[in-house]
């Protein structure tokens, strides 16, 4: 999974989040916002946007998981003090979309899922749109949303989700009574 963001000449995909720093000289935590949060110990330079300026391209000096913690701790070049650390908390690290981990069959990208139209698979029937996925542990739940029939919750499981084709923007499913 990543969130999308335009930027003016090509598209980015988040894949975390600067979310504290941690000691005086310039260690930050990272977030992963993916599903890959392997893919940060092999990368070399990082490109992170600040809340209103432009990205900026930064090698890195370490990066290394938090023992028993979702994040990472995160040292960058040029980034040597916790005022600089601080001036990068809530920043977003994007990578290009040849650069996202290439998913087996089956898989799809959180903002391929979104927006899908949905349909009954035994009627044909348009039921609306997904706006939303939900992560509940045991599996995704998508948000479907029509003008009809309101706000329902979708199980992401094979018995309900029949097939997704992202090319053509639909998705069709076997709702069980009761949903």
């Amino acid at each position: 999974m990543s969130k999308r963001t335009e930027g003016a000449s090509e598209r980015r995909y988040e894949i975390g989040k600067i979310v504290g720093v941690h000691g005086v000289r310039g260690d930050m935590l990272l977030l992963p916002m993916t599903d890959f949060p392997e893919r940060f110990l092999g990368m070399k330079n990082l490109d992170i946007t600040v809340a209103g300026k432009p990205m900026r391209s930064f090698a890195v000096s370490r990066i290394e998981p938090y023992g028993g913690k979702k994040t990472f701790f995160l040292h960058l070049r040029g980034v040597e003090s916790r005022e600089a650390a601080e001036a990068m908390r809530g920043a977003v690290v994007t990578v290009a979309g040849d650069e996202r981990v290439a998913l087996e069959e089956d898989e799809y990208w959180l903002d391929d899922i979104i927006g899908l139209e949905v349909f009954d698979h035994a009627t044909g029937e348009r039921l609306g749109e997904i706006t939303e996925v939900i992560y509940t542990g045991s599996n995704d739940v998508y948000v479907l949303e029509s003008a009809g029939n309101g706000v329902r919750a979708i199980p992401a499981v094979a018995d309900v989700i029949k097939s997704v084709d992202v090319a053509k923007g639909t998705m069709t499913v076997n709702i069980p009574e009761g949903l």
